[in-house]
């Protein structure tokens, strides 16, 4: 091809004639330039192919992780509406005139301190796109801003956490130990099965709870416990109607 336009060159060069060869050097530099364009084309063709490729990876990940969190979120919030409900009963029982069942009492607590699950959410994949500046790729204006928010979300959940975990092991636990007989609560379930051989006895101490627990001290004490878990369970039901919405975002990209 390139003998055959230099053949076509040196003819017109021999015969002299100069409007031809213009015309035809013209022509050669359009053909040039259509080439590089076509070139071009052709690698910002491939090049969208590789990005969209990368993008159905990140949303596959997404989904996968987004999923995970979602049931690990409602299972944690599932055990903090359990300590709420059962600060509530406590509130109650201070409240009212009836003999206290210590068993009952005991039973309380142990579902207020015990029975609370934390949040252990799964962030490889929203690590990555942070980590590698790989937001781009994902074409959705509106799932991009929401992944973008991630961090949002997150931190502003987080923040409730510490400041139940807080107020709960630094306050609400230490004022306890002498109003609550914790030795006769029950083991935690999420020990593995015969891992502690030799069990704790019941205590040989009694409590008359009738007189302990019934003071304004300790309601106070019970009430912004309760509270604190309200603060995160909202913040919990935020979190999860975030993730719910990204991820319906997330499986409207995939292909």
């Amino acid at each position: 091809m390139i003998k055959f336009f230099r053949r076509i060159r040196q003819r017109l060069l021999s015969d002299r004639s100069f409007g031809n060869y213009i015309l035809y050097a013209v022509g050669e530099i359009l053909l040039v330039m259509i080439g590089i364009l076509l070139a071009l084309q052709v690698n910002e063709w491939n090049n969208d192919r590789i990005d969209g490729k990368r993008e159905q990876t990140i949303l596959k990940n997404l989904q996968v992780d987004f999923k995970n969190n979602i049931n690990n979120l409602e299972d944690v919030f599932n055990s903090f509406m359990g300590a709420y409900e059962a600060s509530v009963t406590l509130l109650e029982v201070i409240k009212d005139d009836d003999v206290i069942d210590p068993k009952e009492i005991e039973k309380l607590i142990d579902d207020i301190i015990n029975k609370t699950k934390s949040m252990d959410l799964i962030t490889g994949s929203i690590d990555e796109i942070f980590n590698t500046g790989s937001l781009h790729l994902i074409r959705d204006p509106v799932l991009r801003r929401e992944i973008s928010n991630w961090s949002y979300y997150f931190s502003d959940t987080d923040d409730d956490v510490v400041i139940y975990k807080d107020y709960l092991f630094e306050t609400f636990i230490p004022s306890l130990t002498d109003k609550v007989i914790l030795r006769n609560m029950a083991v935690p379930e999420y020990f593995e099965k015969d891992l502690f051989k030799k069990k704790i006895t019941s205590s040989r101490f009694t409590v008359d709870y009738n007189k302990i627990i019934r003071t304004v001290e300790f309601e106070n004490e019970v009430y912004n416990n309760a509270l604190n878990y309200m603060y995160v369970i909202n913040s919990y039901k935020v979190f999860g109607n975030y993730l719910k919405s990204t991820l319906d975002l997330i499986e409207a990209s995939i292909k």
